[in-house]
C-alpha cells in the first residue's frame, strides 16, 4: 500500500484476527499482504484497545494452561520410564545387538519440566504483584591480581 491510503477495514480486520493468535505484527502484516511497518502500526493501535488485550490474555492463559498439561503427562511417562527397569531383549545366540538405554534422557526430560513449572510459577508471581522483579541489575567487575598473589602492587 502506498504511504498515506487508509488500510481498508476487511483488510484491519483479517490482520486482527491473525495478529489475535500469532502476536507477531510482521508475520500477520505478511499474511494480509501489509506492509511490515503498517502491521506494526496496527499493533500498536491494538495494544491500546483493552477488550483487545483481554481477549489475547485469555488465549494465552488457555493456551500455557493446555502446555503445562502436556508437560506434565510428558514429565509422567520420562519418570515412568526412567524409573523402569531395563529389559533385557531375547535374540537368537549368534545374533548381534546394541543395547541403548534412553533412561537417562528420560530423568533430564522430568527435571526440564520441574524447572519450566518453577520458571512459570515465578512468572505468575510476578505479573500477580506476589514477588517483586528487580528494576536495576548492577554488575561489578573488580581485580582479582591481589587475592590471587597476595600482594597489592601486583609484583608477585
Amino acid at each position: 500500500m502506498p504511504q498515506g491510503v487508509p488500510t481498508s477495514p476487511d483488510t484491519v480486520a483479517r490482520f486482527r484476527a491473525h495478529y489475535l493468535y500469532s502476536g507477531n505484527a510482521a508475520e500477520s502484516a505478511r499474511e494480509v499482504q501489509l506492509p511490515e511497518s503498517t502491521g506494526r502500526d496496527l499493533a500498536r493501535e491494538l495494544a491500546q484497545d483493552k477488550e483487545f488485550v483481554a481477549t489475547r490474555r485469555k488465549l494465552r492463559d488457555q493456551y500455557l494452561d493446555e502446555l503445562v498439561a502436556a508437560r506434565m503427562r510428558v514429565a509422567q511417562k520420562a519418570l515412568e520410564r526412567f524409573e523402569g527397569e531395563l529389559e533385557a531383549p531375547t535374540v537368537a545366540a549368534d545374533a548381534m545387538i546394541t543395547i541403548i538405554d534412553k533412561r537417562a534422557d528420560y530423568g533430564k526430560l522430568v527435571i526440564d519440566a520441574e524447572k519450566n513449572a518453577h520458571g512459570l510459577a515465578k512468572l505468575d508471581a510476578e505479573k500477580s504483584g506476589e514477588i517483586k522483579t528487580p528494576s536495576e541489575v548492577r554488575v561489578i567487575v573488580t581485580t582479582t591480581r591481589e587475592d590471587l598473589t597476595g600482594d597489592e602492587n601486583g609484583d608477585g
